[in-house]
């Protein structure tokens, strides 16, 4: 009798959980070719009542890629709101006579990851340093350019693969940034099968060689990337671009941005007629010469969410913590009442493929962050039928317009999570991760996107 009343119980629990949630035809969904031998985890909860609409291996810990911003992006405002900015000073020592500086140029850097970033070009800091210095009437400086920096220097995470690291996407953030720490190789392609020609560098890389083996190819098209690590004199640039093409932009990681900034802060100066001595001279009075506040921290979110910015995602990760990240966002989670035992954290972008986190973890965050941030999270997420990461996602007229979330890609990986509104009006949080697919990529997310359209529909 006992243990027909304790069945009887467990079925009646049973019962009323499951009640609200959405029926999906699983086997018709993960049945397909393309995922039905991989990892997946979804969570699908009504924002309101946090009830579950829908969930899907909830608690596995899965690769998220990019979806990890949210994460950071969340986290960084909930620690420091929308509000923060950084600082960049700018002193000249010692004085100025006859229109000669005798003294340095120091820059004080203070971790703005925004300096002279094309996502904020109304900036301008390298120009507002040049006219500062014409303007007082320099035409020579005698000491050098010094740009002091805090913390510990930058180093990759041991878990970024190789192959990024050297391409603009594996931009690290530094206590100086210059230009989103990237430079730019355009390259020019002649008939099928001869190699190509650098036409230039901007901005120029102090130290290192490019030894260039990208192809003309007619048949490939353009695949076309950079290799080698952070210290290396020597970068090798490898791949094809389609032929007879005039300009084909190659982008890198600039891994030393203060050496960049400084040669192309003395080039210039030259072009000003304003010359650098480079004389080793002792530190004399500072005098203020420029002060750059950089956007609102929300700017920076807005970037890094809609544009999946990672050197953006960094900053982030080092104000939530500079020692830590793994250990603070974990109890940051656990203080906003969301289990974190599941989670490895290996940066803060989701570059690295070691990142693993359960599909429930970023509903809760997307939920808590509805209810407790300002609407500048919700605002950085990209939006469908305007931002094109979304397109496949709002291909259906109950989605058009619906949808707002936040995608992850890396090889093998594809995921989504952000808030999707019903057809009754409600609105949802969703996290889709799917690892280890097999096949098509779109077909992964076409997958993905006729759940969305299941559930909104219901």
């Amino acid at each position: 009798m006992m243990k027909s009343g304790w069945l009887l119980f467990f079925m009646l629990i049973s019962m009323v959980s499951a009640l609200g949630q959405t029926r999906i035809d699983e086997r018709n969904l993960w049945g397909r070719d393309e995922v039905k031998h991989a990892a997946i985890g979804v969570c699908v909860k009504n924002v309101e009542t946090g009830q579950v609409v829908y969930e899907h291996n909830p608690g596995m810990a899965l690769r998220p890629a990019s979806v990890i911003k949210l994460l950071s992006s969340a986290l960084a405002l909930k620690r420091e709101g929308d509000s923060l900015t950084y600082t960049t000073k700018v002193f000249y020592t010692g004085r100025i006579e006859n229109g000669a500086l005798l003294g340095n140029i120091v820059i004080q850097a203070g971790g703005d990851p925004t300096l002279d970033s094309k996502y904020f070009p109304q900036a301008g800091f390298m120009d507002s340093l040049v006219s500062k210095v014409e303007n007082l009437g320099i035409q020579r400086i005698h000491g050098n350019i010094i740009i002091e920096t805090e913390g510990e220097p930058a180093r990759i995470p041991g878990s970024w693969p190789w192959e990024d690291v050297a391409n603009y996407y594996g931009a690290l953030y530094h206590s100086f940034n210059y230009r989103d720490n990237t430079y730019t190789i355009t390259l020019k392609s002649g008939k099928s099968g001869t190699q190509t020609k650098i036409v230039s560098v901007v901005p120029a890389v102090p130290g290192v060689k490019l030894r260039n083996e990208v192809m003309a190819s007619a048949k490939h098209g353009n695949d076309a990337w950079i290799y080698g690590g952070p210290e290396a004199v020597t970068l090798l640039i490898q791949g094809t671009i389609l032929v007879n093409r005039s300009s084909f932009a190659v982008k890198g990681a600039m891994h030393h941005p203060d050496a960049c900034f400084r040669a192309e802060l003395e080039k210039r100066l030259k072009g000003k007629g304003i010359v650098l001595d480079k004389q080793k001279i002792k530190e004399g009075e500072r005098h203020a010469l420029l002060t750059m506040v950089s956007p609102f921290l929300k700017d920076i979110v807005y970037y890094t969410n809609k544009n999946s910015v990672n050197l953006f995602a960094e900053a982030l990760g080092e104000l939530i913590s500079p020692t830590d990240y793994a250990k603070t966002v974990k109890a940051e989670l656990s203080d906003m009442g969301i289990d974190s035992c599941g989670i490895t954290l290996k940066d803060a972008s989701g570059l690295s493929p070691a990142n693993a986190v359960p599909a429930e973890v970023f509903t809760d965050v997307l939920i808590w962050a509805r209810r407790y941030l300002s609407d500048a999270f919700v605002l950085s997420l990209p939006r469908g039928n305007v931002d094109w990461s979304l397109r496949i996602y709002s291909d259906h007229p109950v989605l058009r317009g619906n949808v707002v979330a936040k995608t992850g890609s890396m090889s093998g990986v594809r995921a989504l999570a952000g808030y999707l509104k019903t057809r009754q009006g409600e609105t949802l949080a969703f996290t889709i991760l799917v690892n280890n697919y097999v096949g098509d990529p779109v077909k992964v997310q076409e997958c993905m996107r006729d759940l969305l359209k299941e559930v909104a529909d219901k």
